[in-house]
């Protein structure tokens, strides 16, 4: 099956493969080999790519994936080839009420929106602070703010209902 990463407008391709103990990633004409093995109690993986170590962190919630390696954090949105074709028919926007929650626990940085500010796809609406590391949590359509839940310096927890839009 396909799998779709979108980093900003970086978008790519992947296909898995696992034969025995390696995973097989190929993106484009370029193919990866990946010894991996889980670490305590999933969320962490070690990994084996071309014959260096790394260490990586995953949380995933839904399509939004963060991953954290050599200390830095990465977020993005993965889909795979069905879901993908399904957002296409449906018009690729959800209608009614989204929900912007925390993907991990943090403090507020900024809140760059109130009730009643129209966002677009992707407008930053949250900065949370995690891990040292300040991420931006934005729409994930456009629609109106309805419900503003925080505000800056407060300490939200992993899943915390931060914003409400239509």
């Amino acid at each position: 099956m396909k799998y779709l990463s979108r980093i900003g407008d970086d978008e790519r391709e992947y296909t898995f493969e696992r034969r025995e103990d390696i995973l097989i990633a190929r993106s484009g004409d370029r193919m990866i080999e990946i010894s991996l093995a889980q670490v305590g109690n999933g969320e962490a993986l070690s990994m084996i790519i071309d014959g260096e170590s790394y260490d990586v962190v995953a949380d995933i919630r839904g399509r939004e994936v963060a991953v954290q390696v050599h200390g830095e954090r990465y977020a993005m949105q993965v889909e795979d080839e069905r879901e993908r074709a399904a957002a296409q028919v449906a018009g690729n926007k959800q209608g009614g009420k989204c929900q912007l929650r925390a993907s991990m626990p943090g403090i507020v940085v900024e809140v760059q929106v109130a009730v009643g500010d129209q966002v677009e796809e992707g407008q930053t609406m949250v900065v949370l602070e995690a891990m040292k590391m300040q991420n931006p949590l934005g729409a994930e359509g456009p629609g109106t703010v309805t419900k503003l839940l925080v505000e800056a310096g407060e300490t939200v927890a992993a899943g915390a209902l931060l914003v409400e839009i239509e």
